[in-house]
């Protein structure tokens, strides 16, 4: 009965342990959980609005239920399923743990990104807010992307990046205190650094390449050719000429360049856009022969003429001395303004040295060879006295067009005076003698136009005689022969 008595109260125990030496080790086994801690535990049983969780402690913990509920209202975990939690508080006076998934979790993210930072990895981060001065972005917390760290330039319109996820570099932090200040600039830097080296050792006169155009300028563009920026100049980028670069390209558009130059010793590089299948020198044999009219639009004077771009792009010359029949110029500007829209007439073509000289006079027909054309000698015209020389009188008879009235053609018996009584300026009436065309020359009578009107007037008087008009013959005698007869007296 005894031993019966002992078998259903004691209990053997192997090696002679005893219950208190048990009970020791399973103390040390089990020591007191600790606030701020995290384990791994497992969930015991599921109620209403708590999860109750051992965690390895001496007591059991609970857990708010809502803490493993997902976007969908399911539960990420059940019975029997192990989880991390962190110890959020001591025992109650129930004697249970306060647990906390969301503390656990957010705690191994801040471990494993102190680990990466401090072993100089880059991070992964979506931007999840805009505020002032830059970027939030999540890389397990929240961190904070300067604006003059976003690109390699600065940002001023952040909304574009809203949304994105990028690799991204520690700059400072203090993660205790939510502190983590991130650049994104720096790794662009480096990556355009290693292309910019790749790039330099690849690079030649005479490479075709894709660019991005990252600043613009009055006289031309900057791009990106590889980490790396060349000068696309204005004149390279149309064989049309343009007044500013934004007429062709917009700040982040991917053009094919050219490599023009390269000075690899101050790197420097000059790039073209213009394609030269499109070189309108080809094609200028076919679309401006010799002795063509063209139109075109007057870009640059100088002082020995005025350079035109016609419709096609290319640019022609007009020299000084083309420029007008009849006006002698001293510089083009007093004919000529920039802008001016012109036709001219192709004098020169010279497509294999890309010249090509114009004529803007030669549009219209030679004053000289319109007077040739439309009054022949014996004609008396009016004319305005230009100027006087000791032989005679220069006429002008039409723009242009001068004669000369010879001192012998001015009267039937010239005076040393007679030339003073003719004034610049003054209209008289001539007779043409002659033409000389080829030698551009007039010869001009003015004595011919008085003698024929002294002439008519004779006539004029013998036929009121002849019909019985009773004047006498003193009274109606020409005033001019009356002056002739007085001298031959």
């Amino acid at each position: 009965m005894e031993d019966k008595e002992r078998s259903n109260n004691t209990v053997d125990f192997d090696g002679g342990e005893d219950f208190a030496s048990l009970l020791a080790q399973y103390e040390q086994s089990h020591d007191p959980l600790k606030s701020g801690q995290v384990v791994e535990g497992k969930i015991v049983r599921i109620f209403d609005n708590e999860i109750l969780v051992d965690a390895g402690g001496r007591s059991e913990g609970i857990l708010k239920k809502d803490e493993i509920v997902g976007p969908d209202g399911r539960l990420l975990f059940g019975v029997g399923d192990s989880i991390p939690v962190m110890v959020d508080s001591g025992a109650t006076l129930d004697h249970q743990l306060r647990l906390s998934f969301l503390k656990a979790n957010r705690a191994k993210q801040q471990a494993a990104l102190e680990e990466a930072i401090t072993s100089g990895k880059n991070l992964e981060g979506k931007v999840i807010e805009i505020v002032k001065g830059g970027l939030l972005v999540d890389v397990g917390m929240r961190g904070f992307v300067p604006a003059s760290q976003i690109d390699e330039q600065y940002v001023d319109d952040m909304r574009p990046y809203l949304g994105q996820t990028f690799t991204l570099r520690v700059m400072q932090y203090d993660l205790p205190n939510g502190k983590l200040i991130l650049s994104r600039k720096a790794i662009l830097k480096e990556a355009s650094a290693e292309r910019r080296k790749e790039t330099l050792a690849n690079l030649a006169e005479g490479q075709r390449l894709q660019g991005v155009v990252k600043r613009m300028l009055d006289y031309g563009v900057f791009v990106d050719i590889g980490g790396i920026e060349g000068l696309l100049h204005i004149s390279e980028m149309s064989w049309k000429r343009i007044k500013h670069p934004s007429e062709l390209f917009r700040v982040g558009d991917q053009i094919e360049v050219d490599v023009l130059k390269f000075d690899r010793e101050r790197n420097r590089i000059s790039l073209g856009y213009r394609k030269a299948i499109d070189d309108p020198w080809l094609r200028a044999n076919q679309l401006h022969s010799e002795g063509t009219v063209v139109r075109g639009i007057v870009k640059k004077l100088e002082h020995f003429g005025a350079f035109v771009e016609l419709d096609s792009g290319i640019q022609g010359l007009i020299p000084i001395s083309e420029m007008s029949w009849t006006r002698r110029l001293s510089h083009p500007d007093q004919l000529l303004r920039v802008g001016d829209g012109v036709e001219a007439v192709v004098t020169k073509l010279d497509a294999t040295n890309r010249k090509m000289s114009l004529s803007l006079k030669q549009v219209t027909e030679h004053p000289w060879e319109v007077f040739a054309r439309e009054h022949q000698p014996g004609e008396i015209l009016q004319g305005k006295i230009t100027r006087t020389a000791d032989f005679g009188l220069f006429v002008e008879l039409a723009e242009g067009v001068e004669g000369l009235v010879h001192i012998s053609e001015l009267a039937e018996a010239p005076t040393k005076g007679l030339l003073a009584s003719f004034k610049s300026g003054q209209e008289i009436s001539v007779r043409v003698l002659g033409i000389d065309l080829e030698n551009k020359k007039i010869s001009l009578s003015v004595k011919s136009v008085s003698e024929e009107a002294a002439h008519d007037s004779v006539r004029e008087y013998m036929e009121t005689a002849n019909n019985g008009g009773n004047q006498s013959l003193g009274e109606s005698f020409p005033q001019e022969l009356k002056h002739k007869s007085k001298k031959a007296e």
